[in-house]
């Protein structure tokens, strides 16, 4: 009961919240579906590759950068939002907490960064896993200058360059900037 009235309020409040969403067999296009029939507003970070047909004619296409993995929003419950995911014809299951079973919530303000830097149009970005940025020696910086500005990650340096990383739920992406755009966060 504690649970609905909190999440009511939530929706009330119009604190906007995101899901990380995990499909199988690669079925992202087909659940996207699903979801805009259902009402419900999703992203898939996306990218254009160069396939390369049958004919031998290369075509830049439009494609999923990881698979089984896309973002819904919360516009509804979570009881209603699982309600309908139980009716899609794929399988699919929200990202859970690693110390519980609630659904791991996603703030807007991260997405909203992270949907900005995942433009299809937007050349420079790659995307690498939780593991490799993890790995990777860097620090928390917020970018203060160009397109980015106000933006929050982590900058590191691979091969010479230096390069600003935000991730969300294991997914990173990492696009290349001036370590002069950016300053050190303070803890």
């Amino acid at each position: 009961m504690a649970e609905e009235v909190k999440e009511n309020q939530c929706l009330e409040s119009g604190k906007v919240v995101w899901y990380a969403v995990r499909t199988f067999n690669c079925k992202e296009k087909e659940i996207s579906q699903f979801f805009t029939e259902n009402g419900l507003i999703h992203f898939i970070p996306m990218l254009y590759k160069v396939d390369k047909r049958k004919t031998g004619k290369s075509q830049r296409v439009l494609s999923p950068v990881v698979h089984n993995l896309l973002f819904l929003q919360k516009t509804l419950p979570e009881k209603e939002i699982l309600k309908i995911m139980s009716d899609c014809n794929w399988p699919v299951q929200i990202f859970r907490k690693v110390d519980s079973n609630e659904c791991y919530e996603i703030p807007n303000s991260q997405m909203t960064e992270f949907r900005a830097l995942c433009d299809q149009n937007f050349e420079d970005a790659s995307f690498i896993e939780q593991e490799e940025i993890e790995a990777k020696v860097g620090k928390k910086v917020r970018i203060i200058h160009g397109p980015f500005t106000g933006m929050t990650g982590k900058l590191v340096r691979f091969n010479n360059k230096f390069f600003f990383v935000k991730s969300v739920v294991g997914l990173g992406v990492m696009i290349h900037v001036s370590r002069w755009y950016c300053e050190v966060e303070k803890d």
